[in-house]
């Protein structure tokens, strides 16, 4: 072992010389001799030499000292200083270049060659260690691991960082008590910590155990697992040796596969793993619930197209393989254990194997059979009417195109019948909606009796049905089919446990002739039928060009009557009511009108039923209140007199409560006397009264507004009611004045009238007084008041209170 190669730095050339042949006489090889310590190093690195010779003090800027610290730092090769005398500190500073050896000059050959042998042995023993140290460190590093060491006795935990370049250094090893190494430890996990390292080191052996560090966040959270072991080596309390290791990622991977187990195991969609050969490898509960398979049976399968009704197709099967990505969904069809085809939504997944060929299938599905049912039910139910069964107006729109389009193409005759129930609000109102609704369902149910499977039977909504059929030869086909019809509702309607009877007015538009499109056809039918409500309902009507002329003037009536309100257009006028005992007018019925800037007066007949279909009664019936009361109000301050004036009220108006409410509070804010006031109500009124009307009624009378029953006799009369209501008046229609002097019949009705009111309490006031013999015979029987043109017609406000002036309470002859 004498060949190895030396590096001489000496400044002294004599002495350097001397070395030079001592070296070579022992058989080494000097790689370079050199004088100063820059240069030393430049040929440490060039030559590379297997130990250093070097002079501690060298001339220059750099002593021995330093250049041996270089060389030691840059080539880890065994350094022998030189010195002919050396002083403590120099020595001191000398190991930190960590010398293998001290030379004084001169050296002899003998224990040049000693010193050289024994650096050489030494530093092999020292390179083997640090190779060994090395692989450990780099191994330990790999793996992610610290090593700490902790001194029972002496209380010095110590953590070494495994970096080569500075394992060996100081700063490297990180020195702490076991307290301050435990109060880095989550509260949460630092008595577990705590009592492993005690227990380990009362007692020996191992432990093992998984931490968190202290965190501002709980993202910022770090896992950590400690090993260590107990080792007694002489040293008191024995030492405990392990290592640590930086857990974090490997944690949340295993919460991640954690939870995908839970979500494996827990959700409601099925899931199936298959192999290569979509063999099955797995399934989770879901898919034995859905399927009825159990997962034991499933492992059993030649492949998973034993679940399927129809399998996919190996075509299909191919193209799923080479695409981008590598999944699939859509609907598929399986069979349920028990043979149940079962609706699927499936999706098909590839995981790529390490190979880059397939590694797995993923088969995830749900059952979407009760989500098809349920979007057939969403279906019918977008296109028909829930109560019946029967097309709703949006299906029938449908049908009337396709109807229209087959009529067009082969030019035949088609007909759209539209059916409104007659007084089906009677029935609603007395027998309540849910008797109401069978009614209807029975209505329907014989409407289709009536009509082949290829005719459209529709219901519009509330009480209105639609017909429509083709294949038309003449109008007798159409009249046999309404006949049909109306006999058909005519018959009765039998309940739970009543009976009731229904009938139905019926207009129709025909294609070509009515109309060329749904819309006009919907419209004139429409027309046609209200044509047949008019004519006395129980009725069909066929479309008339002047029923649309009249559905134009009821629109612009409609549409007319918010102007005439916002524009002043309306105004009322008075008729007089006179007392026939004493000839003076003691009320007035106060009368709307409406004059049209264009079309000039309107007459109340023309516009009230239209105002009643639209919904603007209830604004007229507001105006013409404010302003009667407005003029009674006025009227009775001027001539100091108990004068009264009568306001015709609509059916329309009892039906919401409110509307009392606020009548009774204006009356309460003008300081003017209920007994001002009349209300005139129909006996219509009266007939789908209840409790609410009656209650009405009542308030209205404690208030002290009278109530005249208007037009007695004509409507629908039922005596009873004039005993369960409170009334003050009835009026006689004109009908039954007009002929008073000529018809008995008339006269016989008056008298009765006239009795039967006084009997009850009411006093009669006779409408459409034109002649003095009316007037005479009326007197005769004593009824109380007349008003007619024989006394004066309806006068405006201003008119009308200047003959009250003028007569001062007038006595009209």
């Amino acid at each position: 072992m004498t060949n190895f190669r030396i590096l001489i730095v000496e400044d002294e050339r004599i002495i350097a010389m001397d070395l030079q042949l001592q070296l070579q006489a022992l058989g080494y090889i000097v790689c370079g001799v050199v004088a100063s310590g820059h240069p030393a190093i430049e040929k440490a690195i060039q030559q590379r030499p297997d130990l250093v010779l070097m002079d501690i003090h060298l001339e220059g800027a750099m002593d021995g000292v330093e250049a041996a610290r270089e060389i030691h730092r840059r080539l880890r090769v065994p350094i022998i200083f030189l010195s002919a005398y050396a002083e403590d500190a120099t020595l001191l500073r000398a190991e930190s270049a960590l010398p293998y050896g001290y030379l004084v000059k001169p050296v002899s050959p003998r224990e040049l060659h000693a010193t050289l042998q024994m650096a050489m042995v030494r530093f092999g023993i020292q390179r083997d260690s640090d190779e060994q140290v090395e692989r450990f460190c780099k191994a330990m590093e790999a793996s992610q691991l610290e090593v700490w060491e902790w001194h029972v006795e002496i209380d010095q935990m110590n953590v070494f960082s495994l970096n080569e370049e500075t394992l060996l250094s100081p700063s490297s090893v990180l020195s702490e008590t076991i307290r301050h190494f435990l109060q880095q430890i989550d509260p949460r996990d630092e008595p577990a910590v705590a009592q492993a390292i005690e227990h380990t080191s009362q007692g020996g052996g191992s432990f093992n155990v998984s931490f968190r560090l202290r965190a501002d966040a709980p993202a910022d959270t770090r896992w950590m697992e400690a090993h260590g072991k107990r080792f007694d080596d002489g040293e008191r309390g024995g030492r405990l040796i392990g290592v640590m290791q930086d857990v974090t990622e490997r944690r949340r991977t295993e919460e991640k596969l954690r939870q995908a187990v839970t979500v494996f195991e827990s959700t409601a969609e099925g899931i199936a793993i298959l192999d290569a050969e979509r063999r099955v490898i797995s399934v989770n509960p879901a898919f034995s619930q859905l399927t009825g398979y159990p997962a034991e049976e499933t492992l059993a399968w030649p492949d998973i197209d034993t679940l399927y009704q129809t399998p996919h197709s190996a075509p299909f099967l191919a193209q799923l393989r080479q695409g981008e990505p590598q999944t699939w969904q859509g609907n598929a069809n399986y069979l349920h254990k028990n043979g149940a085809a079962l609706c699927i939504w499936e999706s098909i997944s590839i995981v790529p194997g390490a190979d880059g060929v397939i590694g797995n299938y993923v088969l995830v599905f749900s059952d979407i059979s009760s989500v098809l049912a349920v979007q057939e039910q969403l279906d019918f139910l977008a296109k028909h009417d829930p109560l019946t069964n029967l097309c709703n107006r949006r299906m029938l729109h449908d049908h009337l195109e396709y109807e229209l389009a087959q009529a067009t193409r082969h030019h035949s005759m088609m007909a759209v019948l539209l059916i409104d129930l007659d007084h089906f609000k009677t029935i609603n109102d007395s027998l309540g909606h849910g008797l109401g609704d069978q009614v209807l369902a029975i209505v329907a149910r014989r409407l289709q009796s009536c009509m082949r499977a290829s005719d459209t039977v529709a219901r519009l909504g509330g009480d209105e049905f639609c017909i429509a059929f083709g294949d038309i030869d003449t109008l007798s086909d159409v009249d046999q089919v309404a006949q049909k019809l109306l006999a058909q509702l005519a018959e009765p309607v039998v309940l739970e446990h009543m009976t009731c009877y229904v009938t139905g007015s019926i207009g129709i538009a025909l294609f070509p002739t009515d109309g060329a499109s749904v819309e006009e056809l919907l419209r004139n039918a429409d027309q046609a039928m209200y044509g047949a409500k008019h004519a006395g309902r129980n009725r069909y009507c066929f479309y008339a060009p002047e029923m649309q002329k009249a559905a134009e003037i009821r629109l612009q009536i409609s549409s007319g009557l918010h102007e005439a309100l916002e524009q002043n257009q309306l105004f009322l006028v008075y008729q007089p009511i006179v007392e026939l005992a004493t000839g003076r007018v003691q009320k007035a019925e106060a009368l709307l009108r409406w004059r049209h800037p264009q079309h000039g007066d309107i007459p109340p007949s023309a516009f009230i039923p239209i105002a009643e279909e639209c919904g603007m009664i209830g604004d007229l019936s507001e105006w013409v209140f404010d302003e009667a009361l407005r003029s009674v109000r006025a009227w009775r301050q001027d001539l100091h007199s108990q004068f009264r004036i009568s306001i015709n009220v609509s059916a329309l108006h009892f039906r919401e409560q409110r509307n009392h409410q606020r009548w009774l509070q204006k009356l309460a804010d003008s300081g003017v006397p209920g007994d001002a006031l009349v209300l005139e109500i129909t006996e219509g009124v009266l007939l789908d009264a209840d409790y609410a009307v009656q209650e009405a009624l009542e308030r209205y009378h404690a208030a002290g507004i009278r109530i005249a029953l208007d037009d007695f006799g004509t409507g629908y009369s039922a005596l009873s009611y004039l005993k369960r209501y409170r009334l003050d008046y009835l009026k006689i229609d004109q009908s039954f004045v007009r002929q008073i002097a000529e018809d008995p019949r008339d006269l016989a009705l008056c008298e009765a009238i006239v009795v039967m009111a006084g009997k009850l309490g009411l006093e009669v006031i006779a409408e459409g007084v034109e002649t003095a013999a009316q007037a005479a015979i009326l007197r005769n029987n004593h009824c109380q008041y007349v008003q007619g043109y024989l006394y004066s017609r309806p006068l405006p406000g201003e008119a009308f209170l200047k003959l009250l002036q003028k007569n001062g309470g007038i006595a009209v002859a």
